[in-house]
């Protein structure tokens, strides 16, 4: 449990010292929400106070209030997190079941210093700071890319089919995550004309543009991922052509073989070679000159 007091600069106070709510900022569990006197309009509502309920990034614009929520997808070594914010008159609440919303305040007070002394400067603020690092985050997924693609030209595909299909899970909710959060910020900048100064709306356009890069990014890699999955189905293909071309040459080879056994298998009693002395060797002789012209006329031709 946090509160900030809203001025150019975040100031931590005490919950006690909370006795007028005027340009307050309060981070809270969905635990702490009924032990902190909150004013009604800061109260989210109860489908948001349950987690897992949360599966995308909206905004519900009411009357005298905005409340939004942000499902924030898993990445490696870090489950998924979500937040939910009110921002009422000039205060801002931000329910934090995940501890996000703190580390992105944490963030908000090492940024540069800028005209920012309301609530909605602090939720631009934000904003930015929840996407601060996602631009290192794309790559780093793209290096996993390439990492697959290198594998797949190094011939060591055992593991490629679960990596990548993990690699563009991840892919598609976090395009889907960012189209949200565009929708979002584009809702908020619709509905906040009258609320927000210069400032905060040339912030805002640089918000929005951010988030279209990222977006961008994010469907570059996606298309990257195909190619290197196209690669490595081209390379399954070569490999299954290269067998099927060696069982197809094993078979032309084996072919007069099999047709000097079966004709020779019939016994009939006037075959002369059934009473000569050198049948035998000689169907042998025969056999071996017939697999060496077939072996060398493929070697000449480069079949193989």
């Amino acid at each position: 449990m946090m509160y900030y007091h809203i001025a150019e600069t975040l100031k931590p106070i005490q919950a006690e010292d909370v006795e007028v709510w005027e340009k307050i900022a309060g981070i809270l569990k969905p635990e702490e929400i009924e032990a902190n006197k909150l004013p009604p309009m800061l109260l989210p509502p109860d489908s948001m106070l349950c987690a897992e309920k949360i599966k995308g990034c909206r905004l519900i614009v009411e009357q005298n209030r905005i409340i939004g929520e942000i499902h924030i997808p898993a990445r490696p070594h870090q489950q998924e997190k979500r937040i939910v914010f009110i921002w009422w008159n000039s205060n801002l609440l931000f329910v934090d079941p995940d501890g996000e919303a703190g580390e992105c305040i944490e963030r908000v007070k090492n940024m540069r210093p800028h005209h920012a002394d309301g609530a909605d400067d602090l939720l631009l603020d934000f904003y930015l700071a929840l996407i601060m690092d996602d631009l290192s985050h794309i790559q780093n997924m793209e290096e996993r890319i390439s990492g697959l693609e290198q594998m797949v030209l190094d011939n060591r595909t055992d593991k490629f089919i679960r990596q990548m299909s993990q690699l563009r899970k991840e892919l598609n909710q976090h395009n889907r995550y960012y189209a949200q959060m565009n929708d979002m910020v584009a809702t908020l900048q619709e509905n906040t004309t009258d609320l927000l100064d210069e400032c905060s709306s040339s912030r805002l356009q640089y918000i929005l543009r951010r988030l279209n890069r990222l977006q961008e990014e994010t469907q570059m890699l996606r298309e990257y991922a195909s190619q290197v999955s196209s690669e490595y189905q081209a390379q399954v293909d070569l490999g299954q052509n290269r067998i099927m071309k060696l069982l197809t040459i094993v078979t032309t080879i084996f072919m007069p073989l099999s047709l000097i056994a079966g004709w020779y298998g019939m016994n009939f009693a006037n075959m002369p070679e059934l009473h000569w002395a050198y049948g035998y060797p000689a169907v042998i002789v025969l056999s071996a000159l017939i697999v060496g012209g077939c072996i060398y006329y493929f070697k000449k031709k480069r079949y193989w």
